[in-house]
């Protein structure tokens, strides 16, 4: 009777820990937004955000579109932009920058990179590179 006792508070124990864990995993430090402001006549843009233990892959990003993704723990995330021959590629995520904050918006513009956390206030961060 008490090794039954014993198994089955192990068992529970398992299922709690479990549990536990795996609830954590839908969990979000914060969310990355990345906002299409490139001109009409551009076209859909490739991005793509990954830290090292996150990929999210590539994803074409249309003109005014708000791509979001979930920073799943306290690491840089990397984030890319094709649009035509214009690149760039910035830290969409920073744990010492960003930390403090539930959002990180990323507008991309002709004339930039640009970065807010309330999406209003935006600071030019970045520029676009050409092959």
């Amino acid at each position: 009777m008490e090794a039954r006792s014993s198994v089955l508070l192990l068992l529970v124990s398992v299922f709690i820990f479990s549990v536990a864990v795996l609830g954590g995993q839908d969990k979000h430090v914060a969310t990355i937004h990345i906002i299409n402001s490139m001109p009409k006549d551009s076209g859909p843009m490739q991005i793509r955000c990954n830290s090292r233990y996150t990929d999210y892959g590539m994803q074409q990003l249309r003109i005014g579109d708000d791509y979001q993704c979930g920073v799943r723990e306290r690491a840089l995330y990397f984030c890319a932009a094709l649009s035509g021959r214009q690149i760039a590629s910035w830290h969409g995520f920073q744990p010492r920058r960003d930390g403090n904050h539930k959002a990180v918006f990323w507008l991309l513009k002709e004339d930039g990179i640009f970065l807010s956390w309330e999406n209003s206030t935006w600071v030019k961060k970045s520029e676009w590179e050409t092959d």
